[in-house]
């Protein structure tokens, strides 16, 4: 009985790692991020799903979870806490880019969370170099592709968010036009 005690509570705590540290799937991570302006909360919450996975060899989700890390500093109380939210975030944003900087999803990443960051933060410089790198990438997209839902959501986001001149905003209906499966 002795002998039990201890494995029986080792395997309970085997057991309990093992599923806290059960993935996420990336469809449900896109989700949850089209999702963090309707609920308050959402941010934290996606961020915290991601927190403790090594995403070390994954970009695109390091990328998800830098932008709900800088989003998340709308929802956490204190200067210096919402400062380290967005400044790990803007990090994990900038690594990500630079694992594959020719990553339409991870520029569009970047691109949102340069967008919604307040202007006092700095956080814009790529604006510009981003909204064009997503729309040329999506160009070049077949409208079949298995993604066309996201690259839709991508490109709507665009058209309400981004500052697009006439060329942009034409290039961005077509896009949008292509993508919408209920043409």
């Amino acid at each position: 009985m002795k002998l039990l005690l201890p494995l029986l509570f080792t395997s309970f705590l085997l057991g309990s790692v093992v599923v806290k540290a059960q993935p996420i799937s990336l469809d449900k991570v896109r989700d949850q991020f089209f999702a963090m302006d309707r609920a308050e909360g959402a941010a934290f919450q996606l961020y915290k799903s991601l927190e403790k996975m090594d995403l070390s060899k994954d970009p695109l989700m390091l990328a998800y979870r830098g932008a709900a890390s800088a989003a998340s500093a709308g929802t956490v109380s204190g200067v210096r806490k919402k400062l380290e939210y967005f400044n790990n975030g803007k990090s994990e944003l900038e690594k990500a880019v630079a694992l594959r900087p020719l990553d339409a999803e991870i520029r569009f990443l970047r691109l949102a969370t340069q967008l919604k960051a307040p202007g006092f933060l700095g956080y814009n410089d790529e604006i510009k170099n981003d909204k064009t790198i997503v729309i040329q990438m999506l160009t070049g997209i077949s409208s079949n592709h298995p993604n066309s839902y996201l690259y839709l959501r991508m490109c709507r986001f665009i058209m309400y968010n981004a500052d697009l001149d006439k060329s942009e905003r034409n290039t961005v209906n077509q896009l949008i036009a292509k993508f919408n499966p209920k043409k």
